[in-house]
């Protein structure tokens, strides 16, 4: 009897397995996901690098705030229409994203003599992430100053950096 009865209990559990196994194969699941995701909004990490590279050393002085887009020159002792610059080296430390630097604003505190440009000016300079890119700042005297005052022009750069759409 006892044999019986395992009999009859191990073919009751082997018609549900074949029955739950049989609607599984049968039977059809849609599995919605629905959600939303945000990305944190951070500065890209693109600054400046150093200074590569001055003409005429002894009529420009050029420097570059670390960890910054920021960077100045001082010029002296120009004669008119003499141009001199500065190139600087800018570092995109971003291991995912190209970035574009363009100008932002250029502080002169002597622009009735001194006429400042720079390569990122009318297009944008575009640095690969890990890679280096350079912008050049070319001052001009424009007009000769009769004041000794008037004969050094200091000014500030403040570049930009955007990502690149990929």
């Amino acid at each position: 009897m006892n044999r019986k009865k395992t009999l009859y209990g191990l073919g009751l559990l082997a018609l549900i397995l074949v029955l739950g196994v049989g609607y599984a194969a049968v039977s059809e699941v849609t599995l919605n996901i629905d959600g939303s995701a945000t990305v944190a909004s951070e500065a890209l990490k693109v600054s400046f690098n150093g200074v590569t590279d001055t003409e005429d050393d002894g009529k420009v002085v050029a420097s570059s705030t670390d960890n910054s887009l920021n960077a100045s020159i001082q010029v002296t002792s120009l004669t008119l229409n003499e141009e001199v610059s500065a190139t600087y080296t800018i570092k995109n430390q971003e291991t995912d994203v190209d970035a574009n630097v363009i100008k932002n604003q250029i502080s002169n505190d002597k622009p009735e003599f001194f006429e400042v440009t720079t390569s990122v000016d009318d297009s944008a300079e575009t640095i690969t992430a890990g890679g280096t890119g350079t912008v050049t700042v070319t001052v001009r005297l424009i007009k000769t100053p009769i004041e000794t005052d008037d004969s050094t022009a200091n000014i500030q750069i403040d570049l930009t950096a955007s990502p690149v759409a990929q």
